[in-house]
């Protein structure tokens, strides 16, 4: 026998349902293990990546397209609970009345005669919103814009007779793809039900409760009264009040307790948290107003009011004109498209403000192109206040010169930006114990930015145009990079000793303003290849490389190739990728083993999570191989994971650094180490500070030569004269007009059974 799994009909025989279409199901559905099997002759689940109350999240793959996409399945406990399987494929249905880049796109929907419902939608890479705040919120440029999205898809939702009923920061995603800006989607219109009563896709009554404690608005609690769209505005105001502040507008130790407060009294808003900012606070209180009539009706004006209250925030964020070519890189917007995220801006800058001429036809959020616009005007009347100091040059005074960095200091790079960090303050306080340079102290002003590229153009235009220092000094990453430096060059701001080898920092002729102390990533792959070939004795058809699928992984994987071709390899080197900011490596082990079992030895392009799970995975796999990773790994992430995953995996891995070993005795290593414990005595001795001291003795001897009275020219100049600078490292630092990598040297360490890091010859 068989049934339907919307109606409940019987049958004895036949493939549908006469009445809906559905494909019948056996009566007893065989729950056969769902990795490998293919949905609708198409889509073939590949990993699980996440689990719901209702549905479990697979990566699939559309066969016919080769297309990675993600695979909904209806959980296996609810495949006899018709009402169940109706609110899942009522989700897709819904999805499909939807065609918006702020909503997530459903691809295809269905059942199998085995009992799988299935729900296939395009797979999105990034973080849920939940994931993504942190301890204190976000900066204010990025909530108004995230908002902005938002409001959005939920208002694209509504103009298509939808009410969502379950907007959390679970059900908002923010997707990021390599080299795109920041885009909302979002998800789980599971309890979704059309705006006007007697709809088909209403599926609940009146005095059931379905949502979520803290978000859902006072009228679905309990079901006194219908849910409409100012439902969603309720929800969406608790999502403001989160993305700006870090915590809930509701507390309590149980969800009952939750919605006790939600139906008697108004959300505790505390305005310090929101920065004092008092109209944000009327503008979170409006949208979360227990009356419906007393909310904002529609999205839009909720979006309005949030650019209105945030006006004077964000342009103090932004307090001077920034060249729109710049900021369109830096958010994405590198061509005119149509988008909800804003109004298409054609305009000039007076030359006078410092700008580089004409703004570039370009999209941005409103109230981002109003302060813009407003700091043009206002860049004359700020000169020679908190941009300009005393001795004419910005964050150049009588006794301190300022000093800028962005990095992460929180989030899963954080460990980076704290050893940069720590590397730069212990050199600014030896150099400020020995009377400074020149006679001037050194501060460094250092904004965390989660390794998040919108944030890192919030942190530059305040460290440029609101605290005005000199020189950037020691940001980290790629990607952050990639927004930083366009800044930089228009603010004429010297950009040094950043912590990436990527080509961006690189180019030829070199950028004026960008001064790199270390080697190249394309370096770091030049040497490991050459060390496992000529140290190794390994052939070239037995090296593959396991990257991501980034400007990172692109640049090390440029680095083993071009290494091979220059050894009269032409052959395709095998590249084993995995998604940016994902730590899933079975398909790059599985293709490994399967396609590529002549591999004896794989360079590892990646962060340490993923490295991790990629050596763990085939070592318990018996696969003989050798790893050798890049520096930016994190090596002592990567030892630390290595040694909680077992006393086995360690041993014997290599990672190339663009520093000597922290233990080294070369006398300008020596120097680092006393200087350690003389400034931070309870911290230890790493590769990462030790890069953050190496690169600030670089910009010190720059500022040194540049003379008493420096300018950015002057210093340009004397760091463009630096022919052979010392710093006891074993290899000079040479700079030049043409030359702006100060050091090429690649070292070689390898952890051993302790996953402790010894020196490793890389030379033969």
């Amino acid at each position: 026998m068989k049934y339907c799994p919307l109606c409940g009909k019987e049958y004895s025989e036949g493939q549908v349902c006469e009445k809906d279409g559905a494909v019948l199901v056996r009566m007893q559905p065989e729950h056969e293990l769902m990795i490998g099997q293919v949905l609708g002759g198409s889509y073939r689940i590949e990993e699980q990546i996440g689990e719901g109350g209702m549905a479990a999240v697979f990566r699939g793959v559309q066969m016919p397209l080769d297309r990675d996409v993600a695979i909904k399945v209806l959980l296996p406990t609810l495949h006899t609970k018709p009402s169940m399987i109706q609110r899942f494929f009522q989700e897709a249905k819904l999805l499909c009345q939807m065609s918006h880049p702020n909503v997530v796109r459903i691809i295809d929907f269905g059942n199998t005669e085995n009992g799988l419902v299935y729900m296939v939608m395009e797979l999105l890479q990034g973080s849920t919103l939940h994931d993504k705040v942190t301890y204190g919120g976000l900066p204010t440029p990025e909530v108004v814009n995230l908002m902005r999205q938002i409001c959005d898809g939920v208002g694209s939702a509504h103009r298509n007779g939808l009410v969502h009923r379950d907007l959390k920061p679970d059900n908002i995603f923010i997707a990021q793809e390599p080299g795109e800006p920041e885009r909302v989607k979002i998800l789980d219109f599971g309890i979704a039900r059309a705006a006007e009563e007697g709809q088909s896709t209403r599926m609940t009554r009146t005095g059931l409760m379905m949502g979520t404690p803290g978000f859902l608005a006072p009228e679905q609690i309990g079901g006194a009264a219908e849910a409409d769209v100012r439902s969603d505005i309720y929800a969406l105001g608790a999502v403001l009040y989160l993305m700006a502040t870090g915590c809930r507008p509701y507390e309590g130790t149980t969800p009952n307790a939750v919605l006790v407060q939600q139906l008697q009294e108004a959300p505790k808003l505390d305005l310090g948290a929101l920065g004092g900012n008092q109209a944000l606070a009327e503008v979170i209180r409006k949208a979360m107003a227990r009356d419906p009539n007393e909310r904002y009706q529609s999205t839009e004006e909720l979006a309005t009011a949030l650019e209105m209250a945030t006006a004077d925030a964000v342009l103090g964020a932004a307090p001077t004109a920034i060249a729109a070519t710049a900021v369109a890189s830096a958010l994405g917007h590198t061509t005119p498209t149509p988008s909800s995220a804003g109004p298409t801006v054609a305009t000039m800058v007076n030359e006078e403000s410092g700008a580089a001429g004409a703004l570039q036809r370009f999209l941005v959020p409103a109230v981002v192109v109003v302060a813009l616009i407003a700091a043009g005007i206002f860049w004359s009347m700020r000169s020679g206040s908190g941009g300009q100091e005393s001795a004419g040059v910005r964050g150049v005074g009588d006794e301190r010169v300022l000093v800028g960095m962005s990095a992460a200091f929180s989030g899963s790079a954080r460990e980076l930006g704290r050893g940069m960090q720590l590397g730069i303050d212990i050199c600014f306080n030896e150099v400020n114990d020995s009377g400074g340079v020149h006679g001037r102290s050194l501060e460094l002003i250092a904004l965390d930015d989660g390794y998040e590229p919108s944030r890192t153009v919030a942190n530059m235009a305040e460290l440029l145009l609101e605290r005005g220092t000199f020189a950037i000094l020691g940001n980290v990453g790629t990607p952050t990079a990639e927004v930083a430096v366009p800044l930089a060059l228009e603010q004429k701001a010297p950009f040094l000793g950043a912590f990436t080898g990527a080509d961006l920092l690189r180019k030829d002729p070199p950028d004026s303003y960008v001064f790199n102390y270390r080697a190249s990533y394309a370096e770091e792959a030049a040497a490991l290849v050459k060390y496992l070939l000529d140290v190794r004795g390994f052939s070239a058809a037995d090296v593959a490389v396991f990257a991501q699928e980034d400007g990172f992984g692109d640049a090390g994987y440029r680095g083993v190739t071009d290494t091979l071709a220059e050894r009269g390899y032409t052959e395709k080197v095998p590249r084993l990728s995995y998604r940016r900011n994902r730590i899933e490596v079975d398909d790059a082990v599985n293709r490994l083993l399967s396609e590529h079992s002549n591999v004896r030895a794989v360079v590892l392009v990646a962060t340490y999570r993923a490295a991790a799970n990629f050596i763990r995975d085939l070592e318990d796999r018996d696969a003989d191989l050798v790893f050798a990773s890049l520096s930016f790994v994190g090596s002592r992430a990567l030892a630390e994971e290595l040694a909680e995953l077992g006393p086995n995996y360690a041993e014997g891995v290599i990672v190339s650094q663009v520093v000597p070993h922290y233990d080294s005795a070369e006398p300008g290593v020596a120097r680092y180490r006393e200087a350690l414990a003389t400034h931070a005595p309870a911290e230890q001795a790493g590769f990462v500070s030790l890069e953050g001291y190496l690169a600030c003795r670089v910009f010190v001897e720059g500022l040194e030569r540049t003379g008493k009275k420096p300018t950015v020219e002057a210093f340009l100049g004397a760091m463009e004269g630096m022919k052979s600078l010392d710093l006891g490292i074993g290899t000079e630092i040479q700079f030049g007009p043409d030359r702006h990598q100060g050091s090429s040297r690649v070292w070689g360490t390898v952890l051993d059974a302790s996953a402790t890091y010894q020196e490793l010859d890389l030379a033969p």
